[in-house]
């Protein structure tokens, strides 16, 4: 990524967002830390940037300074479809100073989903996860009732445990609410993270049996936030988040079989 752009992040001078969760009826997204990531509308219109996108902005920019996604995919996804960006030990200072970035995108959606760390460490406290996008689903185009699977990839400490893949099966009831399950493994690293039995309430996602299992230890307790996003609950999103346990928080994405 060009300095230049990056500045215009903190140059702007644009209207701050709220926080989480929030944005305008078409951009909805939750990050676990909202002192480290914000997530929602992007604010950042000059240069490469657009505004009214599933954007971010993390301390180094100005939280109220959310820049699109769409313009940060075009910087490259990987063979896993996973972009990085700005990591610290191979980037000039004046890039260091923004973190370590690892997101993907759902493919055929706008809609985001990844990790970022200041000192570019997953390891650390200050680990964050997130999701954002558009066109979230509604009642108004909401499947009907049954079961449905979703193909999903999830991002914890890429860098070191590579892309997490698995199945998570909807039983959906009326008007978008039911019941989400599944799990996300990586067999090389040894790790597995698993949402447990999370309600859906009018299309969002929320539970609280999450666990991580790795090099034979579980941890429990994780908290599940998501939303389905597109005609008939085409894609979802989300996040687990471990309180005190940072280093295990993972962001998941991926689209109905």
């Amino acid at each position: 990524m060009k300095i230049a752009h990056l500045k215009l992040l903190s140059a702007a001078g644009l209207a701050t967002l709220a926080w989480s969760g929030m944005a305008n009826a078409q951009i909805v997204g939750e990050s676990s830390d909202t002192t480290k990531v914000v997530v929602g509308t992007s604010t950042v219109n000059a240069g490469p940037h657009t505004s009214g996108k599933p954007g971010i902005a993390v301390p180094n920019t100005g939280l109220g300074q959310l820049v699109d996604f769409q313009f940060l995919y075009t910087l490259g996804p990987d063979a896993n479809g996973v972009v990085t960006i700005n990591n610290p030990s191979g980037a000039p200072s004046d890039h260091s100073t923004l973190g370590r970035f690892h997101f993907a995108k759902v493919s055929g959606q706008d809609v985001y989903f990844g990790e970022w760390s200041q000192a570019g460490t997953m390891a650390s406290a200050d680990h964050a996860v997130y999701y954002v996008g558009s066109n979230p689903t509604t009642t108004a185009n909401a499947p009907a009732a049954g079961q449905a699977t979703y193909s999903v990839k999830g991002i914890s400490d890429y860098a070191n445990k590579g892309i997490l893949t698995g199945t998570f099966t909807a039983n959906f009831l009326s008007n978008l609410n039911g019941t989400l399950s599944g799990s996300l493994t990586n067999a090389a690293s040894n790790y597995t993270v698993n949402i447990g039995t999370a309600g859906i309430v009018a299309g969002d996602i929320t539970g609280v049996n999450a666990s991580v299992t790795t090099g034979g230890t579980t941890v429990n307790g994780g908290s599940v936030e998501g939303r389905f996003f597109g005609a008939q609950a085409a894609a979802l999103a989300g996040l687990v988040k471990f309180t005190g346990n940072a280093q295990y928080n993972t962001a998941f994405g991926g689209t109905k079989n």
